[in-house]
């Protein structure tokens, strides 16, 4: 056996199983054994009487991610304390946390948010037993009232002259019930940012785009005269075919949904085609005719998108007032009847400890420690309600000046560990997003540490990532930094079939039928190559125990191949 080999960030590892008092916030990428180190310190906050484990909250991502942390937790304190190394009252630490563990509050945010819930069901305004929907039942129950909407909404009545109106505007100039649709589905999404907000109203366009466009259709048709090559010419055909349409927008009622639906159907009046040498010029004015119905088409072209673009913003303010009017009378009736979606779940756990201090503070008292992991993927509200948790507060502050916004909470010293990374921050259509997660790490004012050890991949793969990303990402307003990462494996193999990174593939003409044939081609040819050649693998487990590399050939199941879709 060698000797154990030591992380190039070992100071920042011990840190966070040793500085139990300290607020963290932990940037570590893929393979650096960022939930190891959140395990090391959940044992070593039990294990040196901290805290005990049913006061602690873990949050993840998914539940595999919590199943998984539960059982390293168990795994982690059952070794603990059979642990002969620390001492006795150590030991029977770690046995309690073991017994604990059933109590512990290891789980995703929306079950924790859940739990928060059912332990004061009445003070968050819910039925003492109110039901959580999966996605296809919240997805069920909402198609059933967004109907409801649309009956009601579109049946003819004239209950709604406003919004009738709007959305015969509207549906003639291209919005769809699809389009409302989505739109609903996505306020309802995010429904807790809808209070107070102002949908204000646009003013109907004057229609003069109309009486411009109708009053040049002679001009038009004037100009097509000193064509040399009549309709043979693309531009003179393009003209003849929109003064058709013209002249039945002239027989409209300008400011009605049908003209501006006429109107949207004249377009794209601009047209590139067709050369000034085959038009003859223009007597009236000198110019050649064929520059002149260009000019004249393209402004009259953005004219009327202009126009369209108002009055489609005229059409849209009435139907988003209602959606959102719609959206928040069924949240606030899933609430009464007690029918949880998932997003719900955060939603009334935030308000919860926001609205009613008392409720803050006994979650602040019953949790002594929060650790979240995957900091980068969760919504937002995670922020507001591990926050509200943590708060620093004592019986000394009044009520009335105790924050009820989030970020203006300063947290108890060391009771938040937060570990992620914002490279890895994907999930923008869940609200997650790396400018949310630089904020919560401004609002703990806790110390930042980075875990830059990879345990996973080899150097050359390590020294090729450095180098592509290193250029790549920038740090900016919507993109992180990168930190080079250390490689813990070195490749130490002198086969000619070591650990590379390897480029598979080229330009390939053709459709996406041959695309995808060429490419299944040099995917089965490179599998075969990679058997029979031998690549070499590393065996991690026994090269762990030995301290040198072991590597085998490569065999078929040790191949992934990751698609998009």
């Amino acid at each position: 056996m060698s000797d154990r080999f030591i992380p190039s960030d070992a100071a920042e590892r011990k840190r966070i199983e040793v500085a139990l008092h300290e607020t963290l916030f932990v940037e570590a990428g893929a393979g650096t054994g960022k939930t190891t180190s959140l395990v090391d310190r959940v044992a070593r906050l039990v294990s040196t009487g901290t805290t005990t484990l049913d006061r602690i909250a873990a949050i993840t991502f998914t539940e595999a991610a919590a199943s998984e942390l539960r059982d390293r937790v168990r795994e982690r304190l059952e070794e603990s304390a059979a642990d002969r190394k620390l001492s006795d009252p150590e030991r029977k630490l770690c046995a309690q946390g073991v017994q604990d563990l059933d109590h512990a509050s290891i789980q995703t945010l929306h079950s924790f948010a859940g739990s928060i819930l059912r332990e004061r069901p009445i003070e968050a305004g819910l039925p003492p037993l109110f039901e959580t929907m999966d996605a296809i039942a919240s997805d069920i129950a909402f198609d059933e009232a967004w109907s409801g909407w649309l009956e009601s909404t579109l049946d003819g009545d004239g209950d709604h002259p406003e919004l009738e109106e709007a959305l015969s505007l509207g549906f003639s100039l291209g919005l769809t019930v699809e389009h409302l649709r989505d739109i609903a589905l996505r306020f309802y999404r995010n429904y807790d940012l809808l209070e107070g907000v102002v949908f204000e109203d646009d003013s109907l366009p004057t229609a003069s785009a109309v009486g411009a466009i109708t009053e040049a259709a002679d001009e038009l048709e004037r100009l097509c005269a000193y064509s040399d090559l009549g309709d043979e010419d693309r531009l003179f055909n393009h003209v003849q075919g929109k003064l058709g349409s013209i002249r039945r927008l002239s027989d409209m009622d300008p400011r009605s949904a049908s003209s501006y639906g006429m109107l949207g159907r004249v377009l794209p009046l601009k047209y590139g085609r067709g050369r000034q040498s085959d038009w003859q010029t223009d007597p009236h004015t000198g110019v050649n005719a064929c520059k002149l119905l260009k000019d004249t088409l393209s402004d009259l072209d953005a004219y009327a998108n202009t126009e369209i673009e108002r009055a489609r913003r005229y059409a849209l303010m009435p139907a988003l007032r209602s959606l959102s009017q719609f959206v928040l009378e069924y949240s606030s009736e899933n609430k009464r009847r007690g029918r949880a979606g998932y997003h719900d779940l955060l939603v009334w756990a935030r308000d919860l400890l926001r609205d009613n201090l008392e409720a803050r503070d006994h979650f602040r008292s019953r949790y002594s420690h929060l650790l979240i992991d995957e900091a980068q993927d969760t919504d937002p509200i995670q922020a507001e309600i591990a926050m509200f948790i943590a708060e620093e507060a004592s019986e000394d502050i009044p009520a009335d000046q105790r924050p009820m916004r989030w970020d203006e909470v300063t947290p108890e010293r060391g009771k938040l560990f937060v570990v992620g990374d914002p490279k890895q921050s994907i999930y923008r259509f869940r609200r997650a997003d790396v400018r949310q997660m630089e904020t919560l790490r401004m609002r703990m004012e806790g110390d930042t540490l980075r875990l830059v050890q990879n345990f996973r991949s080899q150097g050359p793969v390590i020294d090729w990532v450095n180098h592509l990303f290193g250029q790549w990402m920038a740090l900016g307003e919507e993109q992180a930094g990168y930190a080079p990462i250390a490689n813990r494996w070195e490749a130490e193999t002198s086969h000619e079939a070591a650990p590379s990174v390897w480029s598979l593939g080229g330009p390939v003409d053709g459709n996406m039928g041959v695309v995808r044939t060429t490419e299944a081609g040099a995917i089965s040819g490179l599998l075969k190559s990679i058997v029979e050649s031998g690549w070499q693998v590393l065996d991690p487990r026994i090269s762990e125990d030995t301290g040198t590399e072991e590597y085998r050939d490569a065999t078929y199941s040790d191949i992934c191949i990751l698609m998009p879709t």
